[in-house]
C-alpha cells in the first residue's frame, strides 16, 4: 500500500509561477524573465508528527501551514483540550522563506492584501444558542514581513479571500434555523454573510453590522464547491527532491507509535459484537490474522496479513509505514476501517501479482 503523497501544487503569483511540493520542503519559482530557482526549508521544525500540509496563494506570494496530522485525533480530555501546535511559512515571489513558529490550536481560513488568516476556535457551538453564535471571536493574521497581527469579529468565521480591490470575510450571519420534520428529527439552515473588511490596518475588533457586508449563499462561497479542490500535478523526471532533516525522536515515543498502529489490528478476528454479543471478525473472511513489525526506525513497517476469501492460495498483507523519512509519527487513523472497506468492495489486485503466495493489497 501507498503511504507516501508526492506532488506539487501551483500558484500564481504576478508574473510567476511558485510551485510547492506536498511532501517535501521545497519548491520552485518559475518566471519567464530568470532562471529556476529552487527554495528549500528542510530545518523547519515542524514537531515530531509528520504533518498534513495546506497551501494558500497571495498576492505577497504563497503561505504553507503544516499540522500534524493527528490533529484530527484529538479530542477533550477530562475537560482539557490537547493543544496541537503548527507552524507556517511565506514564500515571496522573490524567494524569501519567513518562518511562524508555535501556532497554537489554529486551522487556516484563507488569505487577503493583510497576510494569512488564522482562527483557533471550535465548531461545537451548541446550534440553539443564538448568544454563542454572536459573540466576538480572535483571528490571528500572520503578514509576509514576519509580524502578527490580532483582530476579533463578532460572528463565527468560516473565510477570508480577496476578489478584486476589496478583502473579505464570510460568517455565519447567526444561529441556524432548525427544520423539524414530523418523525421527530431536527434538520438545521445556515445563513452566511459575505463582509468587506478595511483594505488598509484592521482594527482590534470587527463588528459585522458596521460593515458592508451582504447574504451569500453557500453554493457561492468561493473554495466550497468540488471543483474547487487545489490541483495535484504529479512528480516528473528532473523535478527537485529535497529530504527533511531528520529529527530526534525519543525511544519511548518511538516504541509506542509502534504499539499503537499494531493495536489497530490486534482483534481482526474479533473486531465487531453482535447485538446477540458474539464477536465477528472485521469483514466476512477474514482469519489467520498476523501483525509483524519488520525493520529499525525510522523505515520500520507493520505488516497485517490474513487468510481471506480473496485469494485462497495464501494470505492477503497490508504494510505499513510507522514513521516517514524524517523520522516522524505518521497517522493511520481508521486503518482498519479503511482495511474493511477496502476488502467489502472487492476491488483488490488480482492473484497473479501475487509473490510467494503473499498478496500484497
Amino acid at each position: 500500500m501507498g503511504d507516501e503523497s508526492a506532488g506539487w501544487q501551483d500558484v500564481v503569483v504576478a508574473d510567476s509561477l511558485i510551485r510547492v511540493s506536498i511532501s517535501e520542503p521545497v519548491a520552485v519559482i518559475r518566471n519567464l524573465k530568470h532562471p529556476d530557482r529552487v527554495i528549500t526549508w528542510a530545518d523547519l521544525p515542524v514537531g515530531l508528527i509528520n504533518p498534513h500540509m495546506r497551501v494558500a496563494a497571495a498576492s505577497t506570494g504563497v503561505w504553507v501551514l503544516y499540522t500534524p496530522a493527528t490533529a484530527d485525533e484529538m479530542r477533550e480530555d477530562e475537560g482539557t483540550a490537547s493543544q496541537v501546535i503548527s507552524t507556517a511559512i511565506h514564500i515571496s515571489q522573490a524567494g524569501d522563506v519567513t518562518w511562524f513558529m508555535d501556532l497554537m490550536n489554529v486551522h487556516l481560513i484563507g488569505t487577503t492584501r493583510h497576510g494569512a488568516w488564522l482562527w483557533s476556535g471550535r465548531s461545537d457551538v451548541n446550534v440553539d444558542d443564538q448568544a454563542q453564535w454572536l459573540k466576538a471571536r480572535e483571528l490571528l493574521l500572520l503578514d509576509a514581513g514576519g509580524r502578527t497581527h490580532r483582530t476579533s469579529i463578532d460572528r463565527i468565521p468560516l473565510l477570508a479571500f480577496e476578489a478584486g480591490s476589496s478583502p473579505y470575510l464570510v460568517v455565519y450571519a447567526s444561529a441556524p434555523e432548525a427544520l423539524h420534520d414530523r418523525y421527530g428529527g431536527t434538520g438545521y439552515t445556515y445563513r452566511y454573510q459575505q463582509i468587506e473588511v478595511p483594505t488598509g490596518g484592521l482594527p482590534a475588533v470587527l463588528r459585522a453590522n458596521e460593515l458592508p457586508s451582504t447574504p451569500i449563499e453557500e453554493i457561492d462561497i468561493p473554495g466550497w464547491s468540488e471543483g474547487d479542490a487545489p490541483q495535484i500535478n504529479p512528480v516528473v523526471a528532473g523535478d527537485p527532491h529535497v529530504s527533511w532533516d531528520r529529527v530526534n525522536l525519543p525511544e519511548e515515543q518511538k516504541k509506542a507509535a509502534v504499539e499503537a498502529l499494531c493495536a489497530e489490528f490486534d482483534r481482526l478476528e474479533s473486531y465487531w459484537r453482535t447485538p446477540g454479543g458474539e464477536m465477528v471478525p472485521l469483514t466476512d473472511g477474514v482469519a489467520d490474522a498476523r501483525v509483524d513489525v519488520v525493520g529499525d526506525w525510522p523505515q520500520t513497517q507493520v505488516e497485517v496479513s490474513f487468510i481471506h476469501p480473496h485469494y485462497r492460495q495464501g494470505r492477503l498483507r497490508r504494510t505499513y509505514r510507522v514513521f516517514d523519512d524524517a523520522g516522524r509519527i505518521k497517522s493511520w487513523q481508521y486503518a482498519s476501517i479503511h482495511l474493511m472497506e477496502d476488502l467489502d468492495t472487492g476491488v483488490l489486485p488480482p492473484h497473479k501479482v501475487a509473490l510467494n503466495t503473499i498478496l500484497d493489497i
